[in-house]
């Protein structure tokens, strides 16, 4: 199959990582799959292009809605089987492009949608106008949480046999995680960052924005001079980053967008998460699949990762006391290794790479 992933940017973030991961796989399996992304946000497009993925970046995208984009996909898109549009910008300028060529009666490939989240039906009250009538246009809406398919069957209205729930996941480590690993790991960034290697190293990784709200894990964290934070990530509200920059200090300290994500979890003695809204969290999977304990707030993605078993800790969404209360009781705990071991078998058995791109090339027939 010719398969193309559209997406707004392709930035270094949750919903990036799945579509390399995804991309990745469907080329090994013999797909001819391109990746078209048209807005300025670009800072993985070399990566992709190294990994020998195909990248194609039209000219940029104006400000507001750009029908010469609308008339650029029209023509760079639909010589593909398959379009699949990652959130919902993309399909703001699929539908309308499907919606018309279908009464031309002009045979199109199948439109497959993934949203990854919800958090714009939740900040921008059109967005829901725009979900109700967008997705009806396309063949498949697939969301990445039991919750986001919820909301297409009983929201949006759409029918039960066009929506698909497909969990994300991730590729595993290809050698067992050792103790001593960990370790060393932990030296060399505690080198690289001028901090204490005997103290707690605490590790928060996703894009700066309010909506996985660093601030508070600073706030609280200030309370605990012992304990050394690390907040990864690229900014995706510049106003909000430069205010945290302002609250560094010698322990807390913001590093910027990583992409050895793996050494920054197995240096951590502790993933935190005080984000307030998530699909199926990918840097979660991630510290789960490398061993490091991870303390998160209460929110449906976070609990979903806890319905095999409890392997993560889970604190009440920006309760201070009670995040603190966690914090001090795992860094103590003597449970915390044969935990990280359950945990990381809940990663292999349900959120492996493999189930994933399976159940996608299912819902392309």
């Amino acid at each position: 199959m010719k398969i193309i992933h559209v997406t707004q940017f392709l930035g270094i973030g949750g919903l990036e990582k799945i579509i390399f991961l995804l991309a990745l796989e469907q080329q090994k399996r013999g797909h001819n799959v391109s990746i078209y992304v048209y807005d300025h946000e670009q800072a993985w497009v070399e990566y992709f292009k190294q990994q020998g993925l195909n990248v194609i970046t039209p000219p940029l995208k104006k400000a507001g809605y750009d029908l010469k984009l609308l008339l650029r996909m029209k023509k760079d898109l639909f010589d593909s089987d398959i379009i699949h549009t990652h959130d919902i910008n993309p399909l703001m300028y699929l539908a309308p492009l499907y919606f018309l060529l279908f009464w031309k009666r002009r045979k199109l490939p199948k439109l497959i949608h993934t949203a990854h989240g919800m958090d714009h039906v939740k900040n921008y009250p059109r967005a829901l106008f725009y979900e109700k009538f967008i997705s009806r246009i396309v063949d498949k809406v697939i969301g990445v949480s039991d919750k986001i398919g919820e909301f297409y069957r009983n929201v949006c209205r759409i029918s039960p046999s066009q929506v698909i729930v497909i969990k994300n996941g991730i590729s595993l480590p290809s050698i067992t995680i050792t103790k001593e690993m960990r370790q060393k790991q932990k030296l060399e960034i505690c080198q690289k960052y001028d901090l204490e290697y005997d103290k707690p190293l605490v590790l928060s990784l996703s894009r700066i924005t309010p909506l996985k709200d660093q601030e508070f894990l600073i706030q609280a964290i200030t309370k605990r001079p012992n304990v050394q934070l690390l907040i990864a990530g690229p900014p995706s509200d510049q106003l909000y980053f430069d205010k945290l920059k302002q609250r560094e200090t010698m322990t807390i300290k913001l590093i910027g967008a990583q992409s050895e994500v793996s050494k920054y979890n197995m240096a951590s003695d502790l993933y935190v998460s005080a984000s307030t809204h998530e699909g199926i969290p990918v840097a979660v999977l991630e510290a789960m699949a490398v061993l490091t304990p991870c303390l998160v707030s209460d929110i449906e993605g976070h609990k979903a990762l806890n319905s095999f078993d409890k392997v993560i800790e889970i604190y009440p969404l920006k309760n201070e006391e009670s995040f603190l209360q966690s914090l001090d009781r795992v860094l103590s705990s003597t449970e915390n290794e044969m935990k990280a071991l359950k945990a990381q078998k809940v990663v292999e058995q349900h959120f492996s790479i493999k189930n994933m791109v399976d159940q996608y090339i299912e819902a392309y027939q």
